[in-house]
């Protein structure tokens, strides 16, 4: 049974998505980030401490650790842990000197990279940081924040993070600052959580084991849409796929039998997308089938494309 996109689930201000790698994570974030800015929502999309991709897709250069414009109300940030961290020291020690003199110690640069996580809550910090973020007037600075985060195995212990320091280290700031992350990607009125699959078997197993463990009872994540990428768009009409199952006739040429063949082979990874659609819709998700792009290239032209699509199906 298909579960219907809300409207509401696109105005939340601070959304993540995560998936299996390689299933486009960073597509779906892209397409977000465009959806939210053509509403006229101030849109930043950040990437952690990555190969970047998503300025690719907007037509742009690569962009670091500076918030840079991509797009009419769309901006693009690769965040990094050390950037991160200076920032993070300005802020607490306030003399943006004494913060260097701090951090830029050997013993204290060691000692970050030994703890277990520290880049990962330094990354999801910054974006923590970007969503209170405030103008002059103290109205938020940004309308949504989307952050394209770990795939499957890494995120699941990401989105954890906040929760086992905020549970393990009783007082102070760190424990101050997990604790209001954890408020933050537990509240269904400011977060949701998209998960990203391709109609393939292993991506599938993942995406439903994620599910169970993002949003079911142990860490209660409030859920956003599932998209599933990547997913062939029918050829035929109801003829032409019955002649190509009756195959070819027998004084066929080679050349029109092998075009039979591969229609043959084109209806079967038809009906397996078919397949895994419904077996993902299970999950109880509202379901965005996002379409098989025949480009050597994932750019503006092919973003607005996926975008369309994502429209026709009920995004607003």
């Amino acid at each position: 049974m298909t579960v219907p996109l809300s409207a509401a689930l696109f105005d939340r201000r601070f959304v993540l998505v995560t998936g299996k790698g390689g299933v486009g994570k960073s597509t779906v974030s892209a397409l977000l980030a465009a959806q939210s800015g053509a509403r006229g929502r101030r849109t930043l999309v950040c990437e952690l401490n990555a190969q970047e991709r998503i300025p690719a897709i907007f037509g742009r250069a690569p962009v670091g650790s500076v918030v840079t414009p991509l797009r009419e109300n769309v901006w693009g940030v690769n965040i990094q842990p050390g950037p991160a961290l200076e920032e993070y020291a300005e802020m607490k020690l306030k003399v943006r000197a004494v913060a260097r003199l701090v951090f830029d110690n050997p013993f204290v640069q060691r000692f970050m990279q030994l703890v277990p996580g520290m880049n990962d809550l330094l990354m999801l910090g910054k974006a923590f940081n970007h969503e209170r973020e405030r103008d002059a007037q103290g109205r938020p600075l940004w309308d949504t924040v989307i952050v394209d985060a770990p795939a499957t195995g890494h995120g699941v212990t990401f989105f954890r993070l906040p929760k086992v320091i905020r549970d393990h280290v009783p007082v102070g700031n760190m424990h101050e600052e997990a604790r209001d992350m954890w408020a933050l990607l537990t509240d269904p009125e400011r977060t949701a959580t998209h998960l990203v699959s391709l109609p393939e078997e292993l991506p599938v197993q993942e995406t439903r084991e994620l599910a169970r463990t993002l949003f079911g009872p142990e860490m209660g994540l409030p859920p956003g849409a599932l998209w599933l990428n990547q997913v062939p768009t029918p050829l035929f009409d109801a003829a032409g796929e019955a002649q190509v199952r009756e195959g070819a006739p027998p004084d066929a040429t080679p050349a029109l039998q092998a075009a039979f063949d591969v229609s043959q082979i084109r209806l079967g990874r038809e009906a397996q997308a078919r397949a895994y659609q419904a077996a993902l819709e299970g999950l109880g998700l509202p379901l965005v089938a996002l379409p098989l792009l025949y480009s050597r290239e994932l750019g503006p032209a092919q973003l607005d494309a996926l975008l369309a699509a994502a429209r026709a199906q009920g995004v607003p």
